[in-house]
């Protein structure tokens, strides 16, 4: 008679663990870039962004390219998924009928075949646990192929800030609440 006892005091412990950690506060850090005063600095700033807005578009350059390279992979990528989606998919339907076999089953049990007022409590009856497959589509494996061949971040913006910093001007990173915060900040 111990064992319930001990998982009704983990459940309370495990719901009290779930309720503190939704209370946690949460922070955001924000960047900001201070120019440097002088005009020479300034200067040297706007030469750091010319490189800036060339490393994007050459990275842009670079990111469609890659892109026109996998796209012949797309189509075997898609049968694959396509493949492994059907399988799935008979898994699912195998074990949704278990669940309804599971569930009929339960059915019997009711009134009818019990004496009135002896009735077994089977518990609630929940949905399957079981998740329906998802359909894959063309885009989404042609995004998957790019985000798994292709370098979408070039590093243009560290490039930037050791270009601005170098030029004379701060860099000045706040970490600031913006929910949950506690009373004294």
């Amino acid at each position: 008679m111990r064992l319930p006892a001990l998982i009704q005091s983990f459940a309370a412990l495990a719901l009290l663990a779930v309720m503190a950690g939704c209370a946690t506060p949460q922070y955001q850090t924000t960047v900001r870039l201070i120019p440097p005063a002088d005009a020479e600095g300034r200067a040297c700033v706007q030469d750091c962004e010319a490189r800036k807005i060339e490393c994007h578009a050459d990275c842009q350059t670079r990111l469609q390219a890659c892109a026109i390279a996998v796209e012949p992979q797309v189509e075997m990528r898609y049968a694959e998924a396509l493949k492994l989606y059907e399988l799935e998919l008979r898994q699912y339907a195998a074990e949704l009928r278990y669940y309804e076999l599971q569930l009929h089953f339960g059915w019997m049990y009711s009134y009818p075949y019990y004496p009135y007022g002896w009735y077994p409590w089977h518990g609630p009856i929940f949905p399957p646990p079981y998740r329906e497959p998802v359909m894959p589509t063309r885009d989404s494996v042609r995004a998957q192929l790019i985000k798994l061949n292709c370098q979408e971040d070039c590093g243009c913006l560290l490039a930037y800030e050791t270009c601005f910093i170098g030029c004379g001007g701060q860099r000045v990173s706040e970490t600031v609440c913006i929910k949950n915060c506690p009373p004294g900040k």
